[in-house]
């Protein structure tokens, strides 16, 4: 029996290891999905891929990395919730961490949050309503993407109009070029589902002192002489002014983009990816372009930003790599890489990231910015 018991032992491991037992030597790597979104500037998603391949090199872990886009970051959400296969960690736009919170989806990130800011410094105060919620933070701040007015210079002197510096003289703006015979359609505005809708369209509403819930949060009614102002203006750029291409309301999130660098159009809203096609492929119509802020309203001047974070989902198997990843991707060294390659669309929530010089020679558009003259 002595001598039958090393045979036994053998026996034993051969099984084990011929039935698929995991041993310590054989345990597969984790694995973590990553959902981000995709801008329209690809040089910022390759900086994050990297960033996010080195993290799972240096922790031997395996990452794969979905994208969604403008238009179905919700619808995509939304569907992942029903058929339970949410990812471990989130890239969300602004109303996602209340939104997702509220369903009880969110892990508690304010360990992660604390460290950054210890790297990084303080956040800037306009992130914390859309990542904290009792006190605790339940999605990290990543970056600002803003809208800008973006003109066409040639087009304004050729029909000599003034740059416009309200919502009403945009529309002003428009009809004149038409009138004169510049532009059929100068005005390139879409209500779609993209930011470049509903933000602009939020961005109006607020001008003009108007909105859907009170400083509490608390519903107010829409049927007042402010809204309806709001709507008659979205809606007779294209009933009876006729200064927006007929197919606008067909466009993606890409269409007005598309549609300013062919030509097409002379005013619009969007995020700094003009320039950045302008700019890294050297197109001529870059001496035509300028940014202008948002133009103001009644009620002031308000600008509707889009705050991207990342979270982690309370049914990640990987609860510590995943906030060891957003701590990575968020470390001083590897967002200052990914600033650097977005061409001045991402702005930093972090404040010291910005004052290092590398983001501020490469984020020259963003300067550009101004209101007009």
């Amino acid at each position: 029996m002595g001598r039958s018991g090393p045979r036994v032992c053998a026996i034993v491991a051969v099984l084990l290891l011929l039935s698929g037992a995991s041993t310590p030597a054989l345990a597969q790597k984790p694995k973590l999905r990553v959902w981000l979104l995709r801008t329209y500037v690809p040089d910022a998603n390759r900086a994050l891929e990297a960033t996010i391949a080195e993290w799972g090199r240096q922790k031997n872990a395996d990452t794969t990395i979905e994208y969604f886009t403008f238009d179905d970051i919700e619808t995509k959400y939304v569907a992942a919730i029903e058929t339970s296969s949410l990812p471990d960690v989130g890239q969300l736009q602004t109303i996602g961490p209340a939104r997702y919170h509220g369903m009880g989806r969110l892990m508690d990130v304010t360990d992660v949050v604390n460290a950054l800011v210890r790297q990084n410094g303080p956040m800037l105060e306009s992130a914390l309503p859309a990542t904290r919620f009792g006190g605790r933070f339940h999605a990290v701040p990543f970056t600002y993407i803003t809208d800008v007015l973006f003109v066409r210079t040639d087009v304004f002197k050729k029909a000599g109009v003034p740059y416009p510096k309200t919502w009403e003289e945009v529309r002003d703006a428009a009809r004149r070029i038409k009138a004169k015979g510049v532009m059929d359609y100068p005005l390139g505005q879409s209500w779609n589902r993209s930011a470049d809708g509903y933000g602009v369209f939020q961005a109006l509403l607020y001008s003009y002192g108007g909105g859907w819930a009170d400083e509490r949060g608390n519903y107010k009614s829409i049927m007042n002489d402010t809204w309806r102002t709001v709507v008659r203006w979205a809606s007779e750029i294209y009933t009876k002014d006729k200064t927006v291409p007929p197919d606008a309301m067909a466009w993606t999130g890409f269409g007005n983009n598309e549609a300013f660098l062919s030509g097409k159009i002379a005013m619009t809203f969007n995020g700094p990816s003009i320039y950045y096609v302008l700019e890294s492929q050297s197109r001529p119509l870059l001496k035509d372009t300028l940014m202008l802020v948002k133009p103001a309203g009644p009620a002031g001047r308000n600008h509707d930003v889009f705050l991207l974070s990342f979270a982690v989902f309370n049914d990640t198997k990987h609860a510590e790599l995943a906030k060891d990843l957003i701590r990575f991707m968020l470390s001083a060294d590897e967002a200052r890489k990914y600033m650097t390659q977005s061409w001045g669309q991402m702005v930093p929530v972090f404040e010291r990231l910005p004052t290092r010089p590398s983001w501020r020679r490469r984020s020259t558009p963003a300067r550009r910015a101004t209101p007009a003259p």
